[in-house]
């Protein structure tokens, strides 16, 4: 695959702005963060890879994370955080995002200070500039280096460069922490988390699903999205028995499947709809 000359200048300018820098990149394993580590990893002075381990994300994550990295040799550290700690972020605003990504990249600022590194990037790309992000407040605050909003790339973009350098992530599909599935100004706290990341696994074991997310609302009502072509594979009288049993054990009172299917920041719709009301 070669890349259009449009696509190839924007890689172009990226490599460049790395050149003779030491880097470190917040590494989550997705598709962005991936291609930015790759990157660093052959044209920066230095790379270094830091993941954040919580609760918020699947423990296969971390797995996937150490795996790429020893695959590409790049350095990589793993550090441990509990956002649960912080009660600001427990009860779940509307900026809640900002909260975490404050907490993680002032951790990571302390490794930049601490090993002489130049900056941190973060994997945000121009298609999150379309969606409510109050994340990207806290990266324009600490001075968090953002390469693909930078230089105009978006998540098709990624995925076209990564095909290109034959990453093996160049078709996984997006991540989002697990409190992103329960609604803003209900609280969050382990049991409903524990609840979200089980759910989610049986789904995608079970029935060989690659993209989904199980929304908790209310701490008893669970609302599934999934691919419009999957909606079908969870609806025959195996599946629904099979569903409304595991989702019982796990303490959900209500099982729904949501019609409009899968989206991203889809919590994210009835803060519009209370701007137009």
């Amino acid at each position: 695959m070669d890349l259009s000359k449009n696509l190839r200048s924007k890689l172009e300018n990226l490599t460049s702005f790395l050149r003779n820098k030491k880097v470190i990149t917040a590494f989550s394993g997705g598709v962005d963060s991936s291609l930015l580590a790759f990157l660093s990893n052959k044209y920066a002075k230095e790379a270094l890879l830091v993941t954040e381990k919580s609760i918020l994300y699947p423990d296969d994550e971390i797995r996937l994370t150490n795996e790429f990295a020893k695959k590409h040799s790049i350095t990589h550290l793993i550090i441990e955080r509990n956002p649960l700690k912080d009660e600001k972020f427990r009860v779940n605003p509307k900026n809640r995002c900002y909260i975490c990504k404050t907490g993680l990249y002032e951790d990571i600022i302390k490794i930049k200070e601490e090993r002489n590194f130049d900056i941190i990037l973060d994997g945000s790309n121009i298609d999150d500039l379309s969606d409510y992000r109050p994340g990207m407040q806290a990266l324009k605050e600490l001075n968090i280096t953002t390469p693909y909003i930078d230089f105009k790339i978006n998540k098709q973009e990624i995925r076209e460069i990564c095909k290109y350098f034959n990453l093996e992530v160049q078709s996984k599909p997006s991540m989002a922490c697990f409190s992103s599935r329960i609604p803003y100004d209900q609280d969050i706290n382990e049991e409903k988390l524990d609840m979200i990341r089980e759910a989610e696994k049986f789904l995608k074991n079970t029935y060989n699903l690659n993209q989904l997310r199980v929304r908790l609302h209310d701490g008893k009502l669970a609302r599934i999205e999934l691919m419009p072509e999957d909606i079908m594979k969870v609806m025959t009288d195996k599946s629904i028995k099979q569903i409304k049993t595991k989702f019982k054990q796990l303490g959900f009172c209500y099982i729904t499947v949501d019609l409009e299917g899968f989206r991203s920041g889809s919590l994210n719709e009835v803060l519009t709809l209370n701007e137009e009301d």
